[in-house]
């Protein structure tokens, strides 16, 4: 598994959801990333599954030779069946490495769109260009991130696959006692109104504009209040504008959490004001805790498994979106689990798919 890091992300809480599930008595699976995520991230989690952690260097451009080399040197001291890309942005390069010393190669699209600003991501868009050409499987967990990597015609690859980002269903049916308890640990009361996100701390997810909304939500419920779940590099300069708009004291930032699931009981409506999405694990774990959802309409429609979604355009003033989160109405939560358990969006479901693809491509390398 190729990934950036070691932080609890979609992309990382996907993979180990997979490990859960994945028979890891016939498979072997290590991580190769570029660094580990803040206090070491989820290594020690990754570690009791019997994974090993390799640190290879992050793609630079101006580092290119070194890069290769660096690659060559693991993929020739380490046999690999399959090499799984799911950090995409300089795939191309090292599956094309892998590919020659005999590895079935896997790119694994998890987003619709580019970090960083304009000139990275034409960089990253340039480079991620060619990794459909090396990639003798493609991977992607909606219609837009396929789009995104593989182009237009991706569906008459023949091997081309979608991967739901699956989650445990099971873990987050709403239970009131664990929902109590998590407010009570926040010293929040059970009759305020809670808002709640789940995400890393980075530009597509739009921070800035979700404290925008929930200042406006204040001014019509001051009881109300914000508990964002997640880390990134942009965590301290949202802690300071939170300061600066007087809010910060009905905001709880918990940092990275392996409780998620909990958290999501104690929350009231999940807020989601995306620039853009692959698809996003944590509206599916939302959905299955009935959990109320406003968010942006540039997220694929593929996730609207039940009538939980409520959708806004990102243009619309953060009045609108308050004004939608004050008005919705809540159902009994409970009923939604089993709709999510039904889908291919349970992480049985999609464990065996990637199972029997894993055997698949074995028997391909051998």
């Amino acid at each position: 598994m190729v990934l950036g890091n070691t932080r609890l992300e979609g992309t990382q809480a996907f993979i180990m959801n997979l490990l859960r599930n994945l028979d890891l008595e016939k498979f072997q699976i290590d991580w190769a990333v570029n660094n580990e995520g803040e206090g070491g991230g989820i290594s020690q989690q990754i570690r009791d599954f019997g994974c090993n952690i390799f640190f290879l260097p992050y793609f630079k451009v101006y580092n290119y030779f070194s890069f290769v080399k660096a690659w060559r040197i693991f993929l020739k001291g380490h046999h690999y069946d399959i090499v799984h890309a799911h950090s995409t942005n300089s795939a191309a390069i090292y599956l094309r490495i892998a590919k020659q010393l005999g590895c079935v190669t896997i790119a694994h699209s998890h987003s619709a769109g580019y970090r960083g600003n304009k000139i990275q991501q034409l960089a990253k868009r340039v480079f991620a260009k060619g990794v459909k050409h090396v990639a003798d499987y493609w991977f992607a967990c909606s219609d837009s991130a396929a789009l995104r990597l593989f182009g237009r015609n991706y569906k008459t690859y023949p091997r081309y696959y979608t991967i739901p980002n699956a989650i445990d269903v099971e873990a987050f049916k709403y239970n009131e006692e664990t929902a109590r308890r998590v407010r009570k640990q926040l010293g929040i009361t059970d009759t305020a109104l809670v808002c709640g996100h789940v995400g890393s701390f980075t530009s597509p997810k739009n921070h800035i504009f979700l404290l925008r909304i929930f200042d406006e939500v204040l001014k019509r419920n001051p009881d109300a209040r914000l508990v964002c779940c997640g880390i990134g590099e942009m965590l301290p300069a949202i802690k300071e504008m939170a300061g600066l708009m007087g809010i910060i004291d009905k905001i709880t930032f918990t940092g990275a959490v392996l409780n998620v699931s909990e958290y999501m009981m104690a929350m009231d409506v999940f807020v989601f004001p995306s620039l853009f999405e692959g698809f996003p694990v944590s509206v599916i774990e939302a959905e299955a805790s009935g959990l109320p959802i406003v968010m942006s309409d540039t997220i694929t429609n593929e996730i609207d498994l039940t009538d939980l979604i409520h959708r806004y355009s990102i243009d619309e003033t953060p009045d609108v979106w308050a004004k939608g989160i004050c008005e919705i109405r809540f159902n009994d939560r409970l009923e939604y689990n089993s709709v999510i358990a039904n889908t291919s969006y349970c992480i049985h479901s999609s464990s065996q798919l990637v199972s029997s693809l894993y055997f698949e491509m074995s028997r391909r390398s051998d």
